[in-house]
């Protein structure tokens, strides 16, 4: 019910939510209420949390907004949720054991972990972006470089929520969503922590190998490979595109295969397999562009399971090759 040109005035003016101008609601349901007595902060505190909603999206709040003392507020009179789905775009909106209640009423949390995992990926751009260019620099690509980061953000919600949900449906939904949201944040570190740890001890990697060098570019905003390349490989810090290439390597892996399939090596194999999978993805590709430009018949069918799990297979076949 909010007016966005009443809320502008207010952002424009540096004034208070207090001057919010009432006439200008959108409903005759809508009301302001000030926070200005006890009474009024308990009220402007719970609202949320009582509404009837599909989806309730916590977007600011204090630490543990809610916990073991009010989650049931998210119940109504007959003990049925009054709220579908929560995204937690807000972090630590929840306590573990509110969490763990809520869900035991069929409610869907999407946890913070999953849900803010852009906000962290962006941080990383702006960083990139500092590291790299001069203000003037990136002013001058400013609006390109910040809709191709949107495109990446897009595509990396999409792959994390894509597996969320894929890990969900092949447990039959007994597993919840938080506990999958926290088995794929710790797969993809420990993936990322033995790549860290073995580019850190052998940098030379990173100026000898072309697939190492062609991950970073890639997973660079298109702009700033377009114009600044060169120096994204001879200026960015070491320990940065080593990183970022740990982060690119993993995060891959894992949404890719799942988070079942490396879980139960040793972080020795962890390494190899990991290692052994960035070749092989280049091969797949290679043979995918084969085969797409060629003229044989069903070509699309062939490159589509190759897609599916071609990379996987041939990194599989490489292990056993080695031992």
């Amino acid at each position: 019910g909010l007016d966005w040109q009443e809320l502008l005035r207010l952002c424009h003016d540096s004034s208070s939510i207090i001057n919010f101008n009432h006439k200008s609601l959108h409903s005759d349901r809508a009301f302001v209420r000030l926070a200005d007595t006890a009474e009024n902060i308990a009220a402007r505190n719970e609202l949320p949390l009582q509404v009837e909603a599909d989806i309730f999206i916590p977007a600011g709040g204090r630490p543990y907004t809610v916990s073991n003392k009010n989650w049931r507020l998210f119940l109504n009179d007959d003990e049925q949720p009054n709220k579908k789905a929560i995204v937690e775009g807000a972090n630590i909106f929840f306590t573990s054991e509110a969490r763990d209640e809520l869900q035991k009423y069929g409610i869907l949390i999407i946890k913070d972990s999953s849900a803010n995992k852009g906000g962290v990926i962006c941080s990383s751009y702006e960083v990139l972006a500092s590291l790299l260019l001069s203000p003037q620099e990136f002013c001058a690509i400013k609006e390109r470089y910040v809709q191709q980061v949107i495109e990446i953000l897009q595509e990396k919600a999409a792959s994390e929520a894509q597996l969320l949900f894929r890990e969900y449906v092949a447990h039959g939904r007994k597993k919840n969503l938080v506990a999958i949201s926290m088995e794929i944040s710790a797969q993809i570190n420990n993936v990322k922590d033995v790549l860290l740890e073995y580019l850190l001890a052998n940098p030379q990697e990173l100026d000898e190998n072309c697939i190492y060098q062609k991950i970073i570019l890639t997973n660079c905003p298109t702009i700033l490979v377009e114009k600044y390349a060169d120096r994204i490989m001879k200026k960015l810090p070491q320990a940065h595109k080593i990183a970022l290439l740990s982060s690119a390597i993993a995060s891959n892996i894992i949404y890719r295969e799942g988070i079942d399939w490396i879980e139960s090596l040793s972080a020795a194999d962890r390494l190899r397999v990991a290692l052994a999978y960035v070749n092989q993805e280049q091969l797949t590709s290679d043979l995918i562009l084969q085969v797409e430009s060629s003229s044989m018949r069903d070509k699309e069918k062939i490159a589509k399971v190759l897609r599916m799990g071609a990379t996987r297979n041939l990194t599989m076949l490489e292990i056993i090759d080695r031992l």
